[in-house]
């Protein structure tokens, strides 16, 4: 996967479905994150909310890796939890796509 050349096109498609699919994630992050925070009533509770947003950020900064060594491995993922669709990937050569693939069935 490392040798895997990526056209212009190609880094424009993985550039939009990478930022389309992050966008979303912190979204629904930055809900819980609020519903979290109205519940909170007490101290302990505050800290709770911070621990869980910094695991999530690290989960989320591990998750997204904009390096095109890894854009497939990241995309296969994606594909896998139903963030991202094949639809959305259409453009990509033939070689990342069934790499992709591949990678959403493990």
């Amino acid at each position: 996967m490392h040798d895997l050349t990526w056209t212009e096109r190609e880094k424009k498609i993985a550039r939009r479905v990478f930022e389309a699919a992050l966008q979303q994630e912190l979204a629904g992050t930055m809900t819980k994150f609020k519903e979290m925070a109205a519940r909170a009533e007490k101290p302990d509770d505050m800290w709770a909310v911070e621990g869980w947003l910094a695991d999530e950020r690290h989960r989320i900064d591990t998750k997204y890796d904009f390096r095109y060594s890894q854009l497939v491995i990241v995309f296969g993922k994606l594909l896998r939890e139903s963030q991202i669709t094949e639809q959305q990937i259409e453009g990509l050569g033939e070689d990342k796509l069934s790499e992709i693939a591949r990678i959403a069935t493990l």
